[in-house]
């Protein structure tokens, strides 16, 4: 074999072996060579390419355009120099698949420059690109929902306010606020958490369809754009979420959870100064839908002002504090009154004296002191209080007096070990002493629930389970809390004036309740209606403006 016929050989062994493909054509464009790798990726047996212009053989476009691009026989002979076209290419096979290529186009003259072909080196980075997009959509997308994350979508938000500065367009950002995701954490774990988490998700997209930019931007906290809609089509939005909501049911464990959450809508327009003015908006209003209650929504106007709110959160945790220092709360009382046997008993209810001596309700300051950590100082004021004004003689004679507790305090040893201290002090015998804590919160922090009660349970205490059936809806975690008296739902005996179904509620709550030999107590009974409907339903007690409305309790300075 001579040595130019072994170079050959080698030569097109090379050419086999390398992991790029390569294709070279004569000077008119036609093929007449293709490795094994250009046979695999342009779907090309090279007896069947041989002949054929190239352009039938390697059919490539532009990545982001999809439109073809020019020859590269053409490129290579108005250039007569090595081409490496920028970006990445589509190459698409004669099978129907398709790569994501980058090549480089080299041309093949002769010693007297003559052109004598073209050849094409292109590497298949299907693999690369495929990676380098499931990168990009990480970081741009929640991992667990799927959906979009904080930051890229207020891409999306700053897109839209330039559309209200330059087209004088108005879009609308909601912020939902999931209630009951720490709830399910707490009892279950963050697995259950996390599976409510995406089955929200696609609760949302199923309800609001592709019109909707939806995005997870922390915790369970969710929100959405939407652009081109006033406040009137955001509100019917939000609407259409919490009826789908409303009809849905997470289930972990043998478990149902009704779950809800509070919605703030903001409007968008020329006047909304950036993205972080319209979230912090957005999450105001959610956070003020909160305060009025379970499953409302919030209006706010555009989201322009920076200024702050005079009912701001930071507002608020100062007048608590100030409150707490100063003495600036005062006590009232509301009966509660048996339907058969039994006694009178008496609920502490606590309100603000307001800067100008007007009184403000619970409902104005308890969700901020909840949030800011301030709950468990009202609570010790509360006690305090309560049981010095209770320890004189002649006030409320020897009814038995119900106060109330927070989450925050359920999870403070520290205020544990006081509140038995004092109540060891014996100022007023622990016997005539209910404390009262709301379902959500006993089961969300039920291991130091079950301690923290049973303690005052064994002083002699007796304990209240509030707000039951409002969301968490089973009898089986009752076994392991020290409770003696189950007050069932505002709502849910409010209700019982709408429909059988409500009334039938009612009425098994209080017969399994009977079963377990707790009391129970039906709370806003508020005309004659609902007192003869919670009689039948079996109550023990009942709680309501139509009963007793709160007045302050005697004794205050």
């Amino acid at each position: 074999m001579s040595e130019s016929v072994r170079e050959t050989e080698l030569a097109m062994v090379t050419l086999a072996s390398i992991g790029e493909g390569v294709i070279r054509t004569d000077a008119a464009g036609r093929v007449d060579y293709m490795n094994p790798v250009a046979e695999k990726l342009t779907g090309w047996p090279a007896d069947d390419a041989s002949g054929r212009d190239i352009t039938e053989v390697y059919q490539v476009v532009d990545e982001s355009t999809r439109r073809s691009r020019r020859s590269p026989v053409e490129m290579c002979l108005s250039e007569r120099r090595t081409l490496m076209p920028p970006g990445l290419f589509t190459l698409r096979a004669r099978t129907g698949d398709e790569f994501t290529i980058r090549d480089t186009i080299s041309p093949l003259l002769s010693a007297a420059e003559e052109l004598l072909g073209v050849v094409l080196v292109f590497r298949d980075l299907t693999r690369v690109r495929s990676l380098e997009r499931e990168m990009a959509y990480i970081t741009s997308h929640d991992t667990l929902t799927g959906l979009l994350n904080r930051q890229d979508f207020e891409i999306y938000v700053e897109a839209a306010l330039e559309g209200t500065r330059v087209r004088k367009e108005r879009h609308s950002l909601l912020h939902l606020d999931l209630m009951e995701l720490k709830l399910v954490n707490d009892c279950y774990g963050h697995v259950a958490g996390d599976e409510l988490l995406r089955q929200m998700a696609e609760l949302m997209r199923a309800s609001v369809g592709d019109w909707a930019v939806i995005a997870r931007i922390g915790g369970g906290d969710f929100c959405l754009l939407l652009e081109n809609h006033d406040t009137d089509r955001a509100l019917d939005t939000a609407k259409t979420l919490q009826g789908a909501v409303s009809e849905f049911r997470f289930s972990w464990g043998g478990q149902y959870f009704e779950i809800g959450f509070n919605v703030g809508v903001v409007a968008l327009d020329s006047s909304t100064e950036s993205v972080s003015h319209a979230l912090k908006a957005a999450d105001t209003a959610s956070y003020q839908a909160r305060q009025r209650g379970r499953n409302k929504v919030q209006v706010r106007g555009a989201a322009g002002s920076n200024s702050d709110d005079r009912h701001s959160r930071l507002h608020w945790v100062q007048r608590i504090r100030q409150a707490i220092a100063g003495d600036r709360f005062r006590l009232f009382h509301q009966r509660i009154e048996p339907l058969g046997g039994g006694s009178v008993t008496h609920e502490i209810l606590l309100r603000m004296v307001g800067d100008e001596g007007e009184i403000v309700s619970p409902g104005a300051f308890i969700p901020i002191a909840e949030s800011y950590d301030l709950a468990s100082l009202i609570d010790r004021w509360v006690v305090r209080r309560s049981v010095r004004l209770l320890s004189r003689d002649g006030v409320l004679g020897n009814a038995p007096v119900s106060l109330n507790l927070s989450g925050q305090s359920l999870g403070d040893e520290g205020f544990l070990e006081d509140l038995l201290g004092y109540l060891r002090m014996g100022l007023v015998d622990p016997a005539r002493l209910r404390f009262e804590v709301t379902e959500t919160h006993a089961v969300a922090h039920l291991g130091r629930a079950r301690r923290f009660l049973g303690a005052l349970r064994e002083l002699g205490c007796r304990i209240v389970l509030d707000d039951f059936g409002s969301g968490f809806s089973s009898f089986g975690y009752l076994r392991n809390l020290p409770v003696d008296v189950l007050k069932i739902d505002g709502t849910l005996v409010r209700d019982m004036a709408n429909g059988p179904i409500p009334r039938a509620m009612v009425g098994s709550i209080n017969q399994i309740a009977h079963l377990m030999g707790l009391e129970t107590i039906a709370e806003w009974v508020e005309n004659d209606e609902l007192l003869g409907m919670a009689r039948d339903a079996g109550s023990d007690f009942v709680q309501g403006y139509c009963i007793h409305r709160p007045e302050p309790l005697p004794g205050q300075d």
